[in-house]
C-alpha cells in the first residue's frame, strides 16, 4: 500500500493540487476515487470526484447532528455521504483521495474509521491525504503505515 500526502498550512493550495493529481491520474486512464473539500461562499462542500456531485458540509440545521471543529460546525450527515461515496468506488478505484484528514480524525472522527477499514481491507489501493503541516508526523503515525511520498502543494 502507498500513501501520498499532499500537505502545507490552511489556505496554500493542497485542493488545488489534489484536483490536478486527480486530472493528470483521469487522463493516463485511471480511476480515482474520494472526495474533495471545496469552498464557495455558502461555506465548505465535499465533492464526489467520481461523479462531480457535491453535498454542504458546514452549516448543520434543525436537529442535524454537528460535529465540532475548532470554530466550524460540520455535518455529521456530510461525512456519512463521503464515506458512502468513497464505499461504492472501492471496487474500482485504483486510488482514494481524502481532503482532509486533520484534528477531526486524529480524535478518532470524521474519515478515521474509513481511513482504518483501508488499512484492514483495502491495501492495494493507494490513498492520497490531504494533511496541515502541524499535523503530518501526527497522521503518519497514525494512519500511515506504508510508504509514505510526500508532496509539497506549492509544485
Amino acid at each position: 500500500m502507498r500513501v501520498r500526502l499532499i500537505h502545507g498550512e490552511i489556505g496554500s493550495g493542497k485542493t488545488r493540487r489534489a484536483a490536478a493529481w486527480v486530472e493528470s491520474e483521469a487522463l493516463a486512464g485511471r480511476t480515482v476515487a474520494g472526495v474533495l473539500a471545496l469552498k464557495s461562499p455558502a461555506g465548505r462542500q465535499f465533492m464526489d470526484i467520481a461523479t462531480g456531485d457535491q453535498v454542504p458540509l458546514e452549516h448543520p440545521v434543525g436537529d442535524e447532528v454537528a460535529i465540532p471543529v475548532g470554530r466550524f460546525q460540520f455535518r455529521q450527515a456530510a461525512f456519512d455521504w463521503a464515506v458512502q461515496r468513497i464505499g461504492q468506488a472501492l471496487g474500482s478505484a485504483g486510488s482514494v483521495v481524502i481532503d482532509e484528514v486533520g484534528p477531526l480524525e486524529m480524535r478518532g472522527g470524521g474519515f478515521a474509521p474509513l481511513l482504518d477499514r483501508l488499512e484492514r481491507d483495502y491495501p492495494g489501493i493507494e490513498r492520497v491525504l490531504l494533511v496541515r503541516a502541524g499535523l503530518v508526523e501526527a497522521v503518519v503515525d497514525r494512519f500511515c503505515r506504508g510508504a509514505v511520498t510526500a508532496f509539497d502543494p506549492r509544485l
